[in-house]
């Protein structure tokens, strides 16, 4: 009789899932840069992104590119329930949480006076 292990059950089950069939979108859009320290300006204008969930130990891809001649944005992640930053990225790449959590992204601006451009940017699992 034969007796599947456990990893060739999980194996299975993430298939069924759809988790083996490569990166999936986390999150995606587009905000104003974090110029005005605040997820929500006076204006009504989203400068952070809307919360999304990580997992321990899973890689992410973050990407992000801003509108404008000479900007430079860097890409903070951070907590959601503290507004703490769990990691910071200066250019786009790979980050693999420590623990899940709820988080957010915010993009600071660092060029002087290069403030309130729009940054799209993507979070996708990596491949």
């Amino acid at each position: 009789m034969y007796i599947p292990s456990a990893q060739s059950v999980l194996t299975a089950g993430m298939a069924l899932t759809g988790s083996l069939k490569g990166p999936r979108t986390v999150s995606e859009g587009s905000v104003l840069d974090y110029a005005v320290e605040t997820c929500m300006d006076g204006d009504g204008h989203a400068r952070c992104s809307k919360p999304f969930v990580v997992t321990k130990s899973t890689c992410y891809q973050l990407e992000w590119r801003t509108e404008g001649t000479f900007t430079h944005t860097t890409a903070e992640v951070r907590d959601a329930g503290s507004g703490e930053m769990v990691y910071y990225r200066d250019a786009n790449g790979d980050w693999t949480p420590e623990k899940g959590e709820l988080v957010y992204l915010d993009f600071k601006p660092k060029v002087p006076s290069t403030g309130n451009q729009t940054v799209h940017y993507v979070v996708k699992t990596c491949e």
